[in-house]
């Protein structure tokens, strides 16, 4: 059992997706369905009786109130984040003497060792690969009946995400942590100075500007008009358009060839974006954009970067994402300018491109939306009831209202203020920046409060919150979410994915950036097909036809 947990948790670390995809890939192995043994078998897990037929709170359960914690790693070390004022906070709050452990840099192996050696944690932070892998192996205590008697816990997330909790054995094993919100990561940066120059010398035949009227977008061949133009005005050795060396797939780019997600349901079944209707058309138009110099690609982290290549002149587009806007604008700040409050309106930002037959409809603009749960709080299957029933509590005491608010975003009219309802940050290291690692103490979250809390974070400067709320704008008509992000541990989606992935990735690039090549979407199904792509497909459908949710996960639909 040691050896095949550290194989499967190493191999589920270690999976990767065609980067810029938006999310997890999912890649996880299946259930045993059965509860481990452990904790939920000791006589010391069942309450006493309350004389109310039953109805248990939790705090009708026996309590470890000394917990230790295993979180993501900060960049801090575990005795500063151990001091920060919001772990002192929580202590004080909650009434749980907890010492956290970040999870060491340099020793990826630290995590597995918690389960295979039986370390002394109650509470481990997962990712969602990780979760399955263990819940799998039976590796996690069952914590339903907890959730059950819980306070807050059990209505701070929707059935939807707890669902996701749960093994075929009906138990729940961990505490989702979800996205706060339906979002988009990144859209497109471009000279909006640039733009207007070429409006100004074309009368007749203006670029619409990217605006609320038309959902920020822009359509493709006004779009590559845009970037032939640019051409000339791109300093030395610049390109129209830069994108890094990180992903051959640009989702505010694929979204007009209706593409919206590397899972799309296509009259019932799930596709993969490499066989979607429109991948090919993608494909053509990007390996134009590099074959006439209108696109660079960096194809080594050591080649020059987009972000800076925006900064200087040397690009007129790139993707960014929403916390790389300030590094965009700030350079061209006045000597002495507060950088947080600065921003520069020769830069904009556009959500997608859409068809050309959409050209300024605000209600056809698609947009790749982040997963939805993307780590759990879990409880190794070896600790006693008590401790159980302590990390539950804890969590549990954390999501009081009043105290989530304050480990959210702090207090108001100290790091945050509230403007027309909304939630903004107080800037400056003694206001917001207190807040810096508050997300990384939460585990689970109340949903419904921590989507409005969490974008006091997006609004961090000027340049930031414009971004974002450009390629947001009406979000959640626009966002669309892979299903497989959800989906329970599968053998053969574990087994195939990591190395069809990788390879379908270096095809893409060799098709698309490199101009001895042409574009040939035969060579990139020859790899889905050679590298067990069609058994991947087969294996997410055969989840997906049972999937009772699917209804209620993605309710915007394709255009």
């Amino acid at each position: 059992m040691k050896k095949a947990i550290a194989m499967l948790l190493t191999a589920a670390m270690s999976v990767t997706l065609l980067a810029g995809c938006g999310g997890d890939d999912g890649s996880s192995t299946p259930s045993s369905g059965g509860a481990p043994t452990g904790a939920q078998d000791s006589k010391e897990s069942t309450p006493a009786d309350d004389g109310q037929g039953g109805n248990k709170t939790l705090a009708d359960y026996e309590k470890e109130t000394n917990l230790r914690v295993f979180v993501i790693n900060s960049g801090i070390t575990d005795e500063e984040f151990n001091n920060q004022d919001i772990a002192k906070l929580i202590g004080e709050k909650t009434g749980y003497n907890v010492s956290y452990v970040q999870a060491p840099a340099a020793d990826p192996q630290a995590k597995n060792n918690i389960f295979m050696l039986k370390e002394d944690y109650q509470i481990v932070n997962v990712t969602k690969d990780e979760f399955y892998v263990l819940m799998m192996q039976g590796a996690l205590a069952p914590i339903t009946e907890y959730v059950e008697a819980s306070t807050n816990l059990k209505g701070a997330m929707t059935d939807l995400v707890w669902d996701s909790a749960r093994g075929s054995d009906g138990e729940i094993y961990g505490i989702p942590y979800c996205q706060p919100k339906n979002v988009t990561a990144n859209g497109l940066a471009y000279r909006v100075d640039w733009l207007n120059d070429y409006n100004a010398e074309n009368p007749d035949a203006q670029i619409p500007v990217p605006s609320e009227e038309n959902g920020y977008s822009m359509c493709i061949s006004d779009f590559q008009k845009m970037l032939e133009y640019f051409k000339g005005k791109v300093a030395s050795g610049g390109y129209p358009m830069a994108v890094r060396n990180t992903s051959a797939l640009i989702n505010p780019i694929l979204a007009a060839f209706d593409v919206y997600q590397e899972w799309v349901d296509i009259d019932g079944k799930l596709t993969y974006f490499v066989e979607q209707p429109g991948f090919e058309e993608y494909g053509k138009f990007i390996d134009n954009l590099y074959d006439t110099d209108l696109l660079y690609y960096a194809k080594t982290p050591q080649d020059t970067n987009d972000i800076t290549m925006m900064q200087d002149g040397r690009a007129g587009v790139c993707l960014a994402n929403h916390w790389e806007a300030l590094n965009i604008e700030k350079v061209s700040a006045p000597e002495g300018a507060d950088i947080n409050a600065y921003t520069d309106d020769n830069f904009g930002y556009m959500a997608a491109l859409v068809p050309d037959e959409y050209k300024g409809d605000a209600s056809a603009v698609r947009v790749f939306s982040s997963q939805y749960v993307d780590q759990y709080g879990v409880i190794p299957v070896h600790n006693t009831a008590q401790q159980v029933a302590g990390a539950v509590d804890f969590v549990d005491k954390k999501l009081d209202k009043d105290l989530f608010l304050e480990l959210s975003i702090g207090v108001e009219g100290d790091t945050f203020e509230i403007r027309d309802g909304e939630y903004y940050p107080i800037l400056g290291a003694e206001h917001f920046d207190k807040m810096t690692y508050a997300d990384k103490f939460l585990n689970g979250t109340i949903m419904e409060d921590y989507s409005k809390y969490w974008l006091a974070r997006a609004r961090k400067s000027q340049a930031q919150e414009k971004i974002f709320f450009t390629i947001n704008y009406n979000i959640d008509n626009t966002g669309i979410k892979s299903p497989v992000t959800m989906m329970p541990p599968n053998d053969v989606y574990n087994e195939y994915w990591s190395k069809v992935n990788s390879e379908l990735n270096a095809t893409l690039i060799l098709n698309l950036f490199d101009k001895a090549t042409t574009y040939d979407q035969s060579a990139v199904i020859a790899t889905w097909e050679r590298f067990n792509g069609p058994d991947v497909a087969e294996a997410v459908n055969e989840w997906y036809a049972t999937w009772s949710s699917k209804d209620d996960f993605n309710t915007v639909k394709p255009r």
